[in-house]
């Protein structure tokens, strides 16, 4: 099962390449309807298992080679941290050798000790899911990452197009090493509070988020439908704190929305490519524009997170020839392959793909095709660049790791991972005055599918 990743502008996880999909990235996109119970990680022979099992994935399926001591040292430097304040201090670190047995024997001896320790696993505070993150944060792929059972069910049923959950109703880019909401759901407790796009997290019932994981602000988010959390934010230049106590509640987000800006151009927003249907719909979207007269077409994938990459791969085909490049593979052995769409494209209508800060993965992917091609225009700011292929593997306990399997670039070669897509216009969007209904970018790419339209007709 292949999978492209995610998340990256909520909170939250993600990735998809073949199977499987990426989960919203917002802050409360966290808890989902049916609340997933905690498996028995205070039972120190799963946590055993649980952290071995990640260990062994990591080497065995990670794009890159990795150091098997310092990959163990930044695991238990994570559990100090983490255990600071929460459970008993662990104490210096093992002695690791570079020998992959030998490392992992002496951490799973470490890892016994420790949790036959007094106050080693308190309520919410897991050593094992500590080590693991450890690793992950030494491994510093945006598409490695540890789920717990909750985020693994929440990236389950994201996978099966069910983007219903419990949260509070915003899109949270980490941008910058600085948490800020770039959207804020319609008919949500976060709008009913008065959250704003644009608005800087500074804290999460108490806690700071400054240099803060998503995940871990994805933890902190978290909880049953009707309780509350505070969030605190900046807005603007103000360099004032404002309070929000805003209640969770059960959140259902659309993957695509549709409407015509102009009577001869449609919009469609994409907020990811979880599954197939979503292609479905957009090609039922467009039809029912075609059969209203419109001419030019606005793809908006601003905030979306990835996905799958054969969903992507099925959309490019309805705008690229049959046989067109669209990405290349690399795998851990060096070895490259080349990606093409199948099929006949359906549209040839003018195109204009919208892009952001959090726009990535499969999004990326998307546009960079389309734009290598000549088949659209985009506009917006440079996209996240967080695309590789990873693959999302269970643990014991009912937790997961995704593990990045193929680096991916550019159908040209290009790099794209750490690099993103560069608009053909960058415009720049202020969340605050979108959210207030002026949209420059929308603005800009109707002017530019106008006179596309015009210069049609005329020929």
């Amino acid at each position: 099962m292949k999978r492209i990743r995610i998340f990256l502008s909520l909170l939250v996880l993600a990735c998809g390449l073949t199977a499987g999909g990426v989960v919203p990235s917002e802050v409360a996109a966290a808890a989902p309807v049916a609340m997933v119970p905690a498996a028995t990680v205070e039972d120190a022979a799963t946590q055993d298992q649980t952290f071995a099992g990640a260990y062994n994935l990591l080497l065995d399926h990670y794009v890159h080679s990795l150091d098997t001591a310092a990959l163990l040292r930044a695991a238990w430097d994570n559990l100090s941290k983490e255990a600071d304040g929460k459970a008993v201090a662990p104490g210096p670190s093992p002695t690791f050798v570079g020998d992959r047995a030998a490392d992992l024997q002496s951490m799973r001896n470490a890892l016994a000790a420790y949790l036959a320790m007094p106050n080693s696993s308190p309520d919410g505070f897991t050593a094992a899911y500590a080590l693991i993150r450890g690793m992950v944060r030494f491994v510093d792929e945006n598409h490695t990452y540890f789920l717990d059972p909750q985020q693994y069910h929440d990236y389950q049923s994201w996978s099966r197009g069910d983007n219903t959950y419990v949260g509070v109703g915003v899109s949270v880019s980490s941008r910058d090493s600085q948490p800020r909401i770039v959207e804020v759901y319609d008919g949500t407790p976060a709008q009913q509070a008065g959250l704003r796009a644009g608005d800087v997290l500074v804290s999460i019932d108490g806690q700071s988020v400054d240099g803060m994981a998503l995940d871990e602000m994805t933890g902190l988010v978290r909880g049953p439908a009707g309780s509350s959390v505070q969030i605190v934010v900046r807005r603007g230049d103000d360099p004032e704190e404002i309070p929000y106590t805003v209640q969770r509640a059960e959140i259902h987000l659309q993957f695509v929305k549709d409407k015509l800006v102009q009577d001869d151009i449609g919009y469609l927003m994409l907020r990811g490519f979880p599954e197939p249907s979503v292609i479905d719909s957009i090609e039922q979207d467009i039809a029912s524009f075609q059969t209203e007269g419109v001419h030019g077409l606005v793809l908006d994938l601003r905030g979306n997170s990835g996905g799958r990459i054969d969903v992507g791969t099925r959309l490019l085909g309805d705008f690229l020839p049959n046989g067109t490049s669209i990405y290349q593979e690399i795998d851990r052995n060096g070895h490259d392959s080349t990606h093409a769409t199948h099929g006949s494209s359906q549209y040839e209508m003018p195109l204009v793909v919208l892009v952001d800060g959090g726009t990535a993965s499969m999004g990326e992917i998307f546009a960079s095709a389309v734009q290598e091609h000549g088949a659209a225009t985009i506009l917006g700011s440079n996209t996240s660049g967080s695309v590789a292929a990873a693959q999302v593997f269970g643990l014991p306990d009912g937790s997961a790791l995704q593990v990045t399997v193929f680096d991916i670039l550019a159908a040209d070669g290009k790099p794209l991972n750490k690099v993103g897509v560069a608009p053909d216009e960058v415009i720049a969007s202020d969340p605050s005055a979108v959210a207030n209904g002026s949209d420059p970018v929308l603005t800009r790419a109707v002017s530019i599918l106008q006179d596309e339209i015009a210069a049609n007709s005329g020929a």
